[in-house]
C-alpha cells in the first residue's frame, strides 16, 4: 500500500474521517513535509506521535470565524435569557464546543453569555479540537480580519477585543472563560463527568465522517447534552440528528435540535411529516427549457422560509421557480431538502438528482444522496456519491482559488 493510502486509511480508522474526502495530494504533500528526504514509514505513525500529529494538523479543516452563521448565537441568547435563567437562578451554565478549530466559536459564545448578563462566574466552556495546531492558535487568542466575516458592533469589540499590531486579541476576561483541550469527537466520554452540557457546539464536523464514525458521533453526543439542552448542529446535518430522534428547535437559522419535547419550540419532524401538505410535483421538470440562472431574490425568501420551518411556503416559491422554466441546482436541492424533511424520501431523491443534472459539482445534493443511499442500504451508491462529493469539493477550492487569483 503507498503511503499516502496507508494515510488515509489511519485518519478513517481512528478518526472516522470519509476517506473520499481526503485529498490525495494534500496528504502526499504532508507526508513529504514530515519525513522530509527520509523513507515515508507511515506504519511509525503511532497515534500519539510527533509525525501522527503534524498529519492531523494539515488535514483537517479549520475554517471558521467569530459569530458564523448569527442566528445559532441569537438563539442561545434567547434561550439562556428567557428559559435557562429563570428555572435556575444559581449554577453554572456549561457549553461544550467540539470541533473548535483555532477558537472563533467558543469565544463567540462567550461573549453571546455575557452580553446575555450572565455572570462570567457562571459561564464554563469546555472547547475541543483534534489538532494541536489548531488549539495552540486558539489558546493566543489573536486574530485576523478573515476571522470577523460578520461584523461587530464597535462598542462590543472594544469590550472583548484589544489591538494590537497583528489585529485584535481577545481580552484575558473572556478567554479565562474557555478552557481549550485536545480530543477526539469518537471519544468525548472523558467529558461526560463535567456534564451535562446546557448547550453543545457541534457545527459541520459530521459531513466529514463515514457512516459508522456519524452514528458514534451521534451516540456520544446525546450522552453530553441535558435533557433540556441545546445541541448546535450544521445546517446540512440536521437531519442526521432529526432521524436519529432529535427534535428540531424552532428558530429561523438556529439549526439547533434537543433530546426530547421539553421546549414547546421543539417540534419532531413526525409533526412536520403529518402537518405539512404532501408535495406532488412530479410533472415539474419534465418538460421545462434548462435554462442556468444565478439565484433570485425568491429563492432567497424560500431558503429563509425553509430555515424559520415553513416548509410548504418554501415548497410553493421553489414550484413556481420551476414553472416559470427557471432551472437551478439549488431551488431542486431545497426541494429535496423539504421532501427529506418530510419523510418523503423517494422525491427527495428524484429532486437532488435534478439538481445534480443541473450542476454536477453540486456538494450538497451529492452528500444529501449519499445520506440517503446509506439510509436504504445502497452501501457502494453512498461510496459513490461520497466519492463525487470529494472531487465537487476540491473543484470548488480550485475554483475559488482562480476566482481570487
Amino acid at each position: 500500500m503507498k503511503p499516502a493510502d496507508r494515510a488515509i486509511a489511519l485518519l478513517d480508522e481512528r478518526l472516522g474521517l470519509l476517506p473520499e474526502l481526503l485529498n490525495e495530494q494534500l496528504v502526499k504533500r504532508a507526508l513529504d513535509s514530515i519525513f522530509g528526504k527520509r523513507e515515508q514509514s507511515v506504519g511509525t505513525l503511532d497515534a500519539d506521535s510527533a509525525e501522527w500529529q503534524r498529519l492531523v494538523d494539515e488535514v483537517t479543516v479549520q475554517e471558521t470565524w467569530f459569530f458564523r452563521d448569527v442566528e445559532p448565537f441569537r438563539l442561545l441568547a434567547a434561550h439562556v435569557t428567557g428559559k435557562w435563567l429563570p428555572a435556575n437562578p444559581a449554577g453554572p451554565f456549561r457549553v461544550l464546543s467540539v470541533a473548535c478549530a483555532t477558537g472563533e466559536e467558543p469565544f463567540s459564545v462567550a461573549i453571546t453569555l455575557l452580553e446575555a448578563a450572565l455572570p462570567a462566574d457562571r459561564i464554563r466552556i469546555d472547547a475541543l479540537d483534534v489538532s494541536g495546531a489548531a488549539l495552540e492558535q486558539a489558546r493566543q487568542g489573536l486574530y485576523r480580519k478573515t476571522s470577523f466575516r460578520n461584523r461587530l458592533d464597535e462598542t462590543a469589540s472594544l469590550r472583548y477585543f484589544e489591538p494590537c499590531k497583528d489585529g485584535l486579541r481577545i481580552r484575558p476576561e473572556v478567554s479565562g472563560l474557555v478552557r481549550f483541550e485536545q480530543a477526539n469527537l469518537l471519544d468525548l466520554s472523558a467529558y461526560r463527568s463535567r456534564g451535562p452540557y446546557d448547550a453543545v457546539f457541534c457545527r459541520n464536523a459530521l459531513i466529514y465522517l463515514t457512516t459508522v464514525a456519524r452514528r458514534h458521533a451521534i451516540t456520544e453526543l446525546r450522552d453530553l447534552v441535558s435533557d433540556d439542552g441545546l445541541l448546535f448542529v450544521g445546517h446540512s446535518e440536521l437531519m442526521l440528528f432529526l432521524e436519529a430522534g432529535w427534535f428540531r428547535v424552532e428558530h429561523e437559522r438556529g439549526f439547533a435540535c434537543m433530546k426530547g419535547a421539553a421546549s414547546s419550540e421543539a417540534v419532531h419532524p413526525e409533526v412536520h411529516r403529518h402537518a405539512q401538505r404532501k408535495v406532488r410535483r412530479a410533472h415539474l421538470h419534465a418538460h421545462a427549457t434548462v435554462q442556468r440562472v444565478e439565484p433570485t431574490e425568491e429563492l432567497v425568501r424560500a431558503k429563509e422560509l425553509a430555515d424559520r420551518g415553513d416548509l410548504a411556503a418554501a415548497a410553493a416559491i421553489c414550484e413556481r421557480l420551476v414553472a416559470q422554466g427557471i432551472q437551478e441546482a439549488e431551488t431542486y436541492a431545497l426541494l429535496g431538502v423539504i421532501d427529506q424533511t418530510n419523510g418523503q424520501f423517494e422525491p427527495a431523491e428524484e429532486m437532488f438528482r435534478t439538481a445534480l443534472y443541473l450542476d454536477p459539482h453540486h456538494y450538497e445534493s451529492l452528500l444529501h444522496m449519499s445520506l440517503l443511499c446509506d439510509r436504504r442500504g445502497d452501501a457502494d451508491g453512498s461510496r459513490r456519491y461520497r466519492a463525487r462529493a470529494g472531487r465537487a469539493f476540491e473543484w470548488q477550492q480550485l475554483h475559488g482559488a482562480m476566482e481570487t487569483a
